[in-house]
C-alpha cells in the first residue's frame, strides 16, 4: 500500500515546456547583453535550442541543479559562479509557473485520502517553496527537500530515502513521481516505486524502460493508486 508521495516540482507538479521555454530565450539575450557573450554560446551550455525554441532533454537546464548550471555558464562568459547564480536567482524565481490543470483539487484529493505528500527537486529549497505557493499547493506538502538541503541532488538518492525514513516507513510504501531520469534514479536508489509523467521532456518509450508506469500527467494518479488498493475520495 502506498502511503506517501515524493513529488519532483518541474514537469511534474508543472508543465516544463510551458513554464520555461517562453522564457528563456529573453532571459538569454539578456545574459548575452550583459556578459558581452555571443547567446548561440550561452543557449548551448543551458542546452536550449535557440533555432528551435525548445530546451534538449539531455541538457543542464533539465539535469542539473541550479551550482551545477551556473558553474558551466560561468566558465562560458567569464563571470564567477556564484554572479552568475546571483544574476539568474532572482529571474528564476519570479518565472511563472504553469500548473498541471487540476494540480490543487488532486493535491487536495490526495490528503484525504491519508497520503503524506512531499517535494524533491534540483531546485534550492527557497525557491521550490516560492513556486509551490505561487501555484497553490504549497500547503499540501509536508516537506520539500531541495538540492541545498544536505542530502546532494538527483540522482542521489539520499533525499527520496530520508524521506520515506523521517516518516517511519518501508520504502516500498513510498511513490516517488517524476519527469525525468535522475528522478527515476533517486527512486531506484532508495528503493521507491516510481513513476513517470509526460508533462516534462521525455517521451513515454524513454521514461518506461526504468518506471513503474508511465501516466500523461499527475492528475491520473487516482486511477492508478485504485489499483493498488487504495480508493482517493472524488474532489
Amino acid at each position: 500500500m502506498i502511503r506517501a508521495i515524493l513529488f519532483d516540482k518541474d514537469g511534474t507538479l508543472t508543465d516544463f515546456r510551458a513554464t520555461w521555454e517562453a522564457w528563456m530565450p529573453g532571459m538569454i539575450a539578456d545574459l548575452a547583453r550583459a556578459s558581452g557573450q555571443d547567446a548561440h554560446v550561452i543557449a548551448r551550455g543551458f542546452g536550449f535550442d535557440l533555432a528551435a525554441g525548445t530546451i534538449r532533454p539531455d541538457g543542464l537546464f533539465v539535469t542539473a541543479p541550479g551550482h551545477v548550471v551556473a558553474a558551466r555558464i560561468a566558465e562560458l562568459i567569464g563571470w564567477r559562479p556564484r554572479d552568475v547564480s546571483a544574476w539568474l536567482g532572482p529571474r528564476t524565481a519570479e518565472v511563472p509557473q504553469v500548473p498541471v490543470d487540476g494540480l490543487p483539487a488532486l493535491m487536495r484529493r490526495l490528503r484525504s485520502a491519508g497520503l503524506t505528500l512531499g517535494v524533491l527537486t534540483n531546485a534550492d529549497t527557497a525557491e521550490a517553496a516560492h513556486h509551490l505557493e505561487r501555484i497553490g499547493v504549497r500547503d499540501a506538502i509536508s516537506r520539500i527537500i531541495g538540492c541545498d538541503s544536505g542530502f546532494g541532488a538527483k540522482p542521489d538518492p539520499r533525499g527520496a530515502a530520508d524521506f520515506a525514513d523521517a516518516l517511519g516507513l518501508r520504502r516500498a510504501e513510498v511513490l516517488m513521481v517524476g519527469d525525468g531520469t535522475t528522478d527515476i534514479a533517486a527512486a531506484r536508489g532508495a528503493g521507491l516505486p516510481v513513476i513517470g509523467v509526460l508533462t516534462g521532456t521525455l517521451d513515454a518509450a524513454t521514461l518506461s524502460c526504468e518506471t513503474d508506469a508511465v501516466l500523461p500527467d499527475v492528475t491520473h494518479l487516482p486511477e492508478w493508486l485504485a489499483t493498488r488498493g487504495l480508493a482517493i475520495p472524488a474532489a
